[in-house]
């Protein structure tokens, strides 16, 4: 599996989890932030949020400038996929080949999204977001899947990003959620280099 070994953004560097160091943290902020907005009701042991398919998984990390981790977001490299099992009964029946060439096809999943409370609003979110596609491109993925927030998704659409919702929305992790596909080879070219003249892009 290819690697953003780091690229940097609004003084943030955004990189592969590689060492299991990294890896923890970017487990234990998933777990506190959850724990903070309510997404968990009660601490899991070992600040870590229970993922059954973790060992098919990498993270994607979000460092500032003394090197801690400050957000993280989940990929999953093969079936099964997480949305497709919650979303099962609430899928749209025109989106079917879609969804079957994304469950068949070379994908990931993308989750599991976190950022520390003194980075919110600073562009973190997105920075992840924009590393996972940057990752999935890399990698020759074909299709990301994702279930995100509401407001989230419709903000990162009236930015340019082609993403075709899936299935009705559901309340998920607290907040309302939308089920969708992203077809990796169909993002337009600013998406990821918008901002080329600001950090440096190295692909293993």
């Amino acid at each position: 599996m290819n690697t953003i070994h780091s690229f940097k953004e609004h003084a943030i560097t955004f990189q592969t989890a590689e060492t299991q160091d990294m890896i923890l943290a970017a487990k234990h902020l998933c777990h506190d932030v959850y724990l903070e907005v309510g997404f968990i009701k009660t601490p899991y042991d070992n600040r870590i949020v229970p993922y059954e398919h973790d060992n098919s998984s990498s993270y994607l990390v979000a460092l500032d400038s003394k090197g801690e981790v400050v957000g993280t977001v989940r990929l999953k490299h093969r079936a099964p996929f997480q949305t497709m099992e919650i979303w099962k009964d609430n899928l749209y029946t025109p989106c079917s080949k879609l969804i079957s060439d994304a469950i068949a096809g070379n994908s990931s999943e993308i989750g599991a999204l976190a950022v520390r409370k003194d980075f919110r609003g600073k562009q973190v979110s997105c920075g992840l977001y924009k590393a996972a596609y940057i990752h999935s491109l890399s990698s020759n993925v074909d299709y990301a899947i994702i279930s995100m927030d509401a407001m989230a998704l419709h903000s990162m659409q009236a930015l340019g990003w082609n993403v075709i919702k899936i299935g009705d929305p559901m309340y998920y992790f607290g907040s309302l959620t939308v089920p969708g596909i992203m077809p990796v080879n169909e993002q337009p070219d600013h998406i990821a280099y918008c901002d080329l003249k600001t950090h440096e892009l190295l692909v293993a």
